[in-house]
């Protein structure tokens, strides 16, 4: 009789627990954030890696994957991939000037020291330069992600908790970094 009522407990007992486990991971699993599948062939980083300024509209289609919208009021085409991700390309003399507008959550890096962004501001303020690299170094190694890209420079963010980075770095000037910004 005791093995009986003990063996009811604890298997009361286990149910309880499982039930509440698969409640909680259900709640759990319904607060985590879903990763949006990018339209097309390429998230907005990698398509940023693969199209070139001096590719024309159809392209730049075949490397997304899909055809672009374009905008009546300039030479400009957009490839929304995601609800918070896109390509822009304007074109201006038969050349593209590439932005990406990035999911900044999906960016965030709070490894990222904002004391770093106010001394390289500072810096280029007083004529320091860094190249891309140098400035990946100063950042103690955290890359950055391209964000625009045109026949004679690249930009350049890092965001750490709202706070954005731009870094652009001029073909000019054998690749330094010629403007910062910081918001």
């Amino acid at each position: 009789m005791k093995k009986t009522i003990l063996t009811i407990l604890i298997c009361g007992v286990m149910i309880l627990g499982f039930t509440g486990c698969a409640e909680q991971k259900e709640n759990d699993s319904s607060n985590t954030n879903v990763q949006e599948k990018a339209k097309g062939n390429c998230e907005v980083e990698e398509c940023m890696k693969l199209i070139e300024p001096k590719m024309n509209v159809e392209e730049v289609n075949n490397i997304i994957g899909f055809e672009g919208e374009k905008k009546e009021s300039a030479d400009t085409y957009i490839w929304q991939l995601t609800d918070k991700t896109k390509i822009e390309v304007e074109y201006k003399d038969n050349v593209g000037s590439i932005k990406a507008t990035m999911d900044k959550d999906k960016i965030n890096n709070s490894d990222l020291k904002a004391s770093v962004f106010y001394a390289i501001q500072s810096d280029i303020k007083s004529g320091t330069t860094y190249t891309y690299d140098e400035m990946v170094e100063k950042f103690e190694g955290i890359e950055g992600h391209l964000e625009t890209k045109a026949s004679t420079f690249k930009m350049y963010i890092w965001v750490k908790d709202g706070q954005t980075f731009r870094a652009t770095f001029s073909d000019s000037l054998k690749g330094k970094c010629s403007i910062v910004s910081l918001r």
